[in-house]
């Protein structure tokens, strides 16, 4: 099927197109000490519609990877809801879910370690259609063609090639299956820049040719800017930030958002010396023993007495800010 999509960053149609992922006050905890739980994701809400991409941001440890983990269903949720195309997928046990996973699946961050190193190149994209009973030369061929490898590629085994090319191999074994989700992990920070832009360019291309939606995690912010549709951001387990490239980057209204984006290099002296920079001070909090009020208020550099009272939340729209002091159609009180 060929879709013509819009450019990454491009506006796309509104709530008349039916989301394929919707993700519902999804929270993840796990026990901790003295029966108080890690509260790794907390009440996290979003959506994607088809050929959308979101892009997914936040500091190491604010909880991109378990909810991932969690909408795959490797993490059972502690509450709320992943839907996949209309069809609820939390209470679904692992024989119920597997029809499902041919139409989510995974690029993961370093394809040195996620590709199977014994196995050649044909068999590395040819499992999950053996697994799946639906085995086909043609179509082996046909994946190794939309990534851009060579025929003779098939023979050899992921260790002979470059980042990039195992990379592209990853891909063409999550696209076996003919999936309807990409959820991309990091896919090109473990890569050279000029690398990089083979891949997103890749991405972009097969986005527009079979209609992919895209969840892409990334700590590059230039990298999610040039990628995104709209953009969420992720603080201590929860989301602060959400709406569209435009809205994100250029008039974000959570103050951890402006500190993220102040932080992006700038080619050109003069943008430097202009731009004035947020910076944060102290540790990110333990999700083990959060802040009350607001989670981001012991780092805020505009906090006010009541930020550590009252917990914001995002609203339950496609822009959103959790910040008691940005436009309160944005967010709602949750104490």
């Amino acid at each position: 099927m060929s879709t013509t999509l819009p450019a990454p960053g491009a506006t796309l149609p509104g709530d008349a197109t039916p989301s394929i992922l919707d993700v519902s006050n999804l929270s993840m905890h796990f026990p901790g000490r003295r029966g108080k739980p890690i509260r790794a994701v907390d009440d996290v809400s979003f959506s994607i519609r088809p050929g959308e991409t979101l892009g997914l941001v936040g500091e190491s440890g604010c909880g991109k990877s378990t909810l991932v983990r969690s909408i795959l269903g490797l993490h059972k949720p502690t509450a709320g809801s992943v839907k996949l195309g209309g069809d609820e997928l939390v209470h679904l046990s692992d024989g119920a879910r597997r029809k499902y996973r041919s139409r989510m699946q995974v690029v993961f961050q370093d394809p040195s370690t996620s590709l199977n190193a014994d196995m050649t190149v044909h068999d590395v994209i040819a499992e999950p259609l053996r697994i799946n009973r639906r085995y086909d030369q043609a179509r082996v061929h046909e994946l190794l063609d939309q990534v851009g490898l060579p025929r003779e590629a098939l023979t050899k085994k992921p260790s002979e090639f470059s980042g990039g090319q195992r990379q592209r191999i990853g891909i063409a074994r999550a696209l076996a299956l003919k999936p309807e989700l990409l959820i991309l992990d990091e896919p090109v920070s473990a890569l050279d820049v000029s690398i990089q832009a083979q891949v997103i360019n890749l991405l972009a291309e097969l986005q527009r040719e079979l209609g992919l939606a895209y969840l892409f995690i990334a700590h590059d912010l230039s990298v999610v800017r040039h990628v995104s549709h709209r953009v969420a951001v992720m603080y201590l387990g929860r989301l602060v930030e959400i709406g569209s490239r435009e809205q994100v980057f250029d008039s974000p209204e959570h103050p951890y958002t402006k500190a993220l984006l102040s932080a992006i290099p700038l080619p050109e002296p003069r943008g430097r010396a202009e731009r004035s920079r947020t910076l944060l001070t102290g540790d990110l909090p333990s999700p083990a023993n959060p802040p009350a009020g607001c989670p981001f208020h012991t780092r805020c550099p505009v906090a006010r007495d009541v930020c550590s009272v009252e917990t914001p939340r995002p609203s339950n729209s496609e822009r959103a800010a959790a910040c008691l002091f940005a436009p309160e159609d944005l967010f709602v009180r949750a104490s």
